[in-house]
């Protein structure tokens, strides 16, 4: 639980940020895969400490996306006229 509850605040920030400054459904997109590859982890971990490695790092590239995502949005919105 304390791994969830660490990522979560950088998670939803990340989403409002992305769904506001660059696409909604994108940023959707990209959240509902976060939490599902979340889901996928506990689950993983439950079974097997390395199961839940394909699920963490899948997570993380979610997490790299969404903040490629609300730079290029928040560049977007001050830079170009």
């Amino acid at each position: 639980r304390a791994n969830c509850s660490e990522y979560f605040p950088i998670f939803v920030s990340l989403l409002w940020v992305a769904g506001i400054f660059f696409h909604q459904g994108v940023a959707a997109a990209c959240g509902l895969l976060y939490l599902y590859t979340r889901f996928k982890y506990f689950q993983g971990y439950t079974v097997a400490a390395q199961g839940r490695l394909g699920p963490m790092y899948a997570s993380a590239r979610l997490l790299w996306l969404l903040m490629g995502l609300a730079v290029a949005g928040l560049l977007a919105h001050f830079l170009l006229p």
